[in-house]
């Protein structure tokens, strides 16, 4: 188990940089952007979650 460790902390790692990148290009007001990305680094696995369901195609939060 500890072999998985490290490749999915890196798959973390570069989906939250993903994630975090697609918050600033998107066309939302600065302190949301702000919000999301600290919602996104605090809380790396949840906040990701959170941030693929707001922002899906079914996601009804207003990002």
């Amino acid at each position: 188990m500890e072999s998985l460790s490290a490749p999915l902390a890196l798959v973390v790692l570069v989906l939250d940089v993903l994630a975090i990148a697609h918050v600033w290009r998107s066309p939302i007001e600065a302190g949301r952007k702000i919000i999301w990305t600290l919602v996104i680094v605090l809380l790396p696995v949840v906040g990701l979650i959170m941030w693929a369901v707001a922002a899906g195609p079914f996601g009804k939060a207003r990002l």
